[in-house]
């Protein structure tokens, strides 16, 4: 591995973990979670828990891309979630690397009812 990838890779597990903390944060993400494919292939890679639900990858230019898949809140308003975690993403991204995020790409895989909705702090 190239010292410019292991960089990258490096960067790219602080974007995640800053992405995941910032969707965390947003009023009605009730959690992060993956699709059936992205659990098989984190067991068989390996990958740490943080990268539930957060996939980092980079475009042509380098730029990382986000995606995100989330489980909402009963009663949120999809569009508007999914603009407050763009927007709470690419800040906190930016703050913690100084990286411009190219895309957030939201995934919305369900909705919790009220009684199983996390608290936030």
């Amino acid at each position: 591995m190239s010292e410019k990838q292991t960089i990258n890779r490096i960067s790219d597990e602080i974007i995640g973990m800053a992405a995941m903390k910032a969707a965390m944060g947003v009023a009605g993400v009730n959690h992060l979670a993956d699709s059936l494919a992205d659990n098989i292939s984190r067991m068989i890679s390996g990958k740490e828990e943080w990268s539930t639900g957060v996939k980092v990858t980079r475009d042509k230019e380098n730029s990382p891309v986000i995606d995100i898949s989330v489980v909402a809140d009963y009663g949120s308003k999809i569009p508007q979630l999914a603009w407050d975690i763009q927007t709470a993403v690419k800040d906190n991204v930016f703050k913690i690397s100084g990286e411009r995020v190219s895309a957030v790409n939201i995934h919305v895989q369900g909705v919790t009812l009220a009684k199983n909705s996390r608290e936030k702090k």
